[in-house]
């Protein structure tokens, strides 16, 4: 993950997509990637972990994901 707060117990991805296209190792297929991703984040939630995810589209209009990260955290 990209960001953390340990002591709320979440984390933040910062998604650019770079990682399903041109920085792919030779051969692999974008589909392992994600899939793989997918797998990191249900071991994050297995841990009792808020996930929030964005994009670079939500930028300029950052509420709604600081709102849905606000949602997430957690008290320890």
């Amino acid at each position: 993950m990209d960001f953390g707060w340990p002591e709320l117990r979440t984390v933040g991805e910062f998604d650019g997509l770079v990682k399903y296209g041109r920085t792919l190792r030779p051969g692999q297929d974008p589909v392992e990637v994600l899939v793989a991703e997918k797998r990191r984040e249900d071991a994050l939630r297995a841990e009792d972990l808020g996930v929030t995810r964005w994009l670079w589209p939500d930028l300029p209009r950052f509420a709604p994901v600081a709102a849905r990260l606000r949602s997430r955290f957690r008290k320890i």
